[in-house]
């Protein structure tokens, strides 16, 4: 992930995205004891902890390719190891017992390169704990390539896209069960869950997809484009999304979770 990360941005609804990371580590039986565990892309280190809490005595280490999470994690969790390096350059001098990917693994591409790599990194027994958001052809994301597309000197910025018009979850279990199984994964696990998030406003919305989704677009743009651009979408989203009785906002999210031994 690149280092245009905003950590104080990320973190504005930081326990809707740490619920995720509790979920699949929930999934995880508890006679899984690791020696070693590493937290792919732990941003802020809100899932780091977790991992710390459900295993005090083994090996907690942090990775993240932002400065600016990692110096927020760091100063929140003291006690925990982070260190900075790229998850797809990922390569410990020694194998480890659990790897947990929370929500990072959309950022790279090649998963049928780097799932596998990923996965022989751990010791026999291990576990690879994976959950990638799956709602990239929903109305808060698919918006965004429409206004985009609607003015032409926004249309360059699509290129920061890391998806395109879809009009089904981009992530398929099946394909990612044929990839594991192929290179030695067992007792897998796989599942997916839509959370429906409550959001006081629709500029609410906008706040939560620039946190992440967004993020690339926004950090193209100079500071005029993104006010622009954050009009645009909030008008476009009131259109997409209802008003509840009591006003609020109910915003599904769709995450694909995966939990395979080796």
């Amino acid at each position: 992930m690149a280092n245009s990360w905003d950590a104080k941005i990320y973190s504005q609804f930081l326990d809707l995205r740490t619920r995720p990371a509790r979920d699949l580590l929930s999934a995880i039986p508890d006679s899984f004891q690791p020696k070693t565990v590493y937290d792919l892309g732990c941003g802020p280190g809100n899932s780091t902890i977790l991992l710390k809490d459900r295993w005090p005595h083994a090996k907690i280490v942090g990775l993240d390719s932002s400065s600016d999470m990692l110096e927020e994690a760091k100063k929140i969790y003291p006690d925990i190891d982070f260190i900075k390096g790229d998850i797809a350059d990922f390569s410990p001098l020694e194998k480890v017992d659990c790897l947990f990917a929370n929500a990072s693994l959309q950022w790279l591409d090649k998963h049928e390169v780097l799932i596998p790599k990923l996965l022989q990194l751990l010791n026999s027994g291990g576990v690879f704990g994976i959950q990638m958001p799956n709602n990239f052809h929903s109305p808060s994301h698919q918006v965004t390539i429409k206004i985009l597309q609607g003015r032409e000197t926004w249309q360059p910025f699509l290129k920061n896209l890391r998806y395109g018009m879809l009009t089904e979850p981009f992530y398929k279990i099946p394909w990612y069960f044929d990839l594991l199984t192929k290179f030695g994964a067992n007792s897998l696990q796989f599942w997916e869950t839509e959370y429906f998030q409550e959001m006081s406003s629709y500029q609410g919305i906008f706040d939560w997809v620039k946190g992440t989704g967004l993020r690339p677009v926004l950090s193209a743009m100079d500071a005029e484009t993104k006010i622009q651009f954050a009009h645009a979408y909030v008008e476009a989203i009131t259109k997409e999304y209802p008003l509840q009785e009591n006003n609020k906002i109910l915003l599904p999210f769709r995450r694909v979770f995966i939990v395979a031994f080796k």
